[in-house]
């Protein structure tokens, strides 16, 4: 109970002596802050003026290489697939048709034997 009523005391005592502190500083700071933002608005016009050209061409550049690597890893993917259609499917077909026409023997006789 008595660690309840010195935190209240104290919380009270705090906030009479910060409030007027508080309000000191918004009178003496919200005025040094307007003059700072008036004197800060010819440095921003110069950074708009300068970096938003740069910021511009940082993203076009960004954006065509963007564009370049997806075009460049769309046709890698395509040969990929293509490779992968190629090991799988039609290297197969071809040493079953090899083996076939080993084992049939050749069965055209007006086939050129070059």
């Amino acid at each position: 109970m008595f660690g309840l009523v010195r935190a209240l005391f104290f919380g009270a005592l705090a906030l009479v002596v910060l409030v007027p502190v508080g309000i000191l500083l918004a009178v003496i700071g919200l005025p040094v802050i307007a003059v700072l933002g008036i004197v800060a608005l010819p440095i921003l016009l110069v950074l708009f003026l300068v970096g938003l050209p740069f910021l511009i061409l940082f993203a076009v550049v960004l954006a065509l290489l963007g564009a370049v690597f997806g075009v460049v890893v769309a046709f890698l993917s395509l040969g990929f697939v293509v490779l992968k259609v190629a090991l799988l499917v039609l290297i197969p077909v071809l040493i079953i048709g090899w083996i076939l026409r080993l084992v049939m023997g050749r069965s055209d006789p007006y086939r050129l034997r070059v």
